[in-house]
């Protein structure tokens, strides 16, 4: 079976935390944020919430350019988040099957409550080292901007990182949207 996941992890080369990119102090500010970004943007909107895109069940098979190649199945989500009636970024979370157990089931029903909020709650969340991406003018990232009704003649930008909760592993990748700060003072 096919869906309609937007490939995150093969459409671009993604750079360490180590490595700094060429972006402004505004748009690296924003992507090496460690703290929540769901903090983050409640603070600069008087309306934040989440609408879900699509969560499904698929195999690795399915998604040649999953992070986790060795699971059985996995849980994409697939959501995004909104300031003031605006998309401001598109995530993406890919938790395998073998995370969604014990305490961590509720990852697979959370609706429309912000991931944000559950991972940085948890005592035991670790977050891994941060890895950002740009993506050029022209790209499907753009196409899916234009959808939203956002025009973008530039860049745009996106980073993931590995989470931890109970030394169990997901992965979430977030991309700014025009509507967001993040390119203000470019």
């Amino acid at each position: 079976m096919r869906y309609n996941i937007l490939p995150f992890g093969s459409l671009t080369s993604w750079i360490s935390e180590t490595k700094l990119p060429h972006c402004s102090r505004n748009i690296a500010s924003w992507l090496y944020d460690h703290n929540s970004l769901t903090k983050k943007l409640e603070s600069q909107c008087n309306s934040f919430y989440v609408v879900i895109k699509q969560q499904v069940t698929v195999k690795p098979n399915c998604l040649p350019y999953t992070f986790f190649k060795s699971e059985d199945k996995i849980l994409v989500r697939e959501v995004f988040l909104y300031c003031d009636n605006r998309p401001v970024v598109f995530a993406q979370t890919e938790i395998p099957f073998s995370t969604i157990t014990e305490q961590q089931e509720e990852l697979a029903e959370i609706g429309e409550q912000s991931l944000g909020k559950i991972l940085f709650q948890d005592p035991s969340m670790l977050r891994g080292q941060i890895e950002v991406t740009e993506f050029k003018q022209g790209s499907l990232f753009h196409q899916l901007a234009n959808d939203l009704k956002q025009s973008v003649d530039h860049s745009l930008w996106a980073r993931r990182s590995l989470f931890y909760l109970n030394n169990k592993p997901l992965l979430v990748s977030e991309l700014f949207l025009p509507a967001s700060g993040i390119y203000k003072n470019d």
